[in-house]
């Protein structure tokens, strides 16, 4: 589909034509992610509500506001991209993947916002971000997401991921609520 130069074709489906997923760059496209991170964060609080003790505690154990003041050095290159889907001159998805310290790279914040779900987006994104992966040259994909998270962990096992053993150290009390998946690539 179109897009700006240097954009990821996003394929057929539902996807208007205006649409595009292309790779952040910019600071501006830093502070646009940085916002899709918080409006997953809200939207994770308001859906979640009853499990408010999760949400917070994974987000405080991911030191999620460190992590927002670092985004184009943990998701940028060389440690890894992030990917942002357009509509016009609006952003309103995104995702990124980061290297570990075992040289695998794992997938993180794949999100896009309510009024634009349903056009296919994360599917394009997730299938964006593994070829990008793959083009960096990681052999396996990693990530982990809330068992709660049921319409993202059909996704990721449709695109091929399997459960897989914890590849990240968290509290005792949050495992049983998590799920671990992985893809070759």
């Amino acid at each position: 589909m179109g897009g700006a130069p240097g954009s990821i074709a996003s394929g057929a489906g539902r996807m208007r034509m205006s649409d595009s997923i292309y790779p952040a760059s910019t600071p501006s496209d830093f502070q646009a992610f940085a916002a899709l991170v918080r409006e997953y964060v809200a939207w994770c609080r308001t859906r979640y509500q009853h499990h408010a003790w999760f949400v917070e505690q994974v987000f405080g154990h991911q030191d999620l506001r460190l992590e927002l003041t670092q985004l184009a050095t943990e998701y940028g290159p060389p440690n890894g991209r992030t990917l942002l889907a357009r509509s016009d001159d609006q952003i309103y998805g995104g995702g990124a993947f980061r290297r570990l310290p075992d040289g695998t790279c794992e997938m993180k914040r794949l999100y896009v916002s309510d009024r634009f779900k349903g056009r296919g987006t994360g599917r394009r994104l997730a299938e964006a971000l593994i070829d990008a992966a793959r083009t960096d040259g990681f052999l396996l994909m990693r990530l982990d997401t809330a068992n709660l998270l049921t319409e993202a962990i059909q996704m990721y096992r449709k695109l091929g991921f399997r459960d897989c053993a914890p590849h990240r150290d968290y509290p005792e009390n949050l495992r049983p609520h998590l799920v671990f998946m992985e893809l070759p690539l």
